[in-house]
């Protein structure tokens, strides 16, 4: 015969309520504040972006989530080669590489397009792939969570 556990005793109401309110307030802390650290670490309004298509297949793959690099003086900093996030003709952002630097524009291609995309100002440039050492700061699947959420939100 098995011994008998003993019973266990009932949390009171009010410490049950007392841990929902801090839960729920420590929820609310990272969602909130985390996005404004990662904004100033990152330099940028704009911490984060989520692969919504494949244009950028192997490196990037849909559904990565990205952290992105703010740059003060897209001109000066940006060079050939780079992935950057720029805000597009819809408001949205663009997240491809940088293939050609001219004086007042500079032009991208997605890696698995066969073309290049329209030239872009300088200054619709909000950032970069953001780099730890020579990888990139992704997380994987994270993207779909926000695209789903944010879809959500405009339903």
């Amino acid at each position: 015969e098995k011994p008998k556990r003993p019973a266990k005793k009932k949390k009171p109401l009010w410490r049950k309520i007392l841990g929902t309110v801090l839960y729920l307030a420590f929820v609310f802390g990272l969602v909130y504040y985390t996005p404004k650290a990662l904004s100033n670490f990152l330099g940028t309004d704009y911490p984060l972006a989520a692969i919504t298509s494949g244009s950028m297949w192997p490196e990037l793959k849909k559904g990565d989530l990205i952290f992105i690099q703010g740059v003060k003086d897209a001109k000066k900093e940006i060079q050939v080669g780079e992935v950057i996030v720029y805000s597009n003709e819809r408001n949205a952002f663009t997240i491809h590489r940088v293939i050609e630097l001219k004086e007042d524009e500079l032009i991208t291609k997605g890696d698995a397009n066969n073309i290049s995309d329209q030239p872009i100002s300088y200054t619709d440039v909000i950032g970069r792939l953001y780099k730890i050492g020579n990888y990139n700061a992704r997380i994987p699947k994270l993207g779909f969570v926000s695209t789903s959420f944010s879809q959500f939100i405009k339903k």
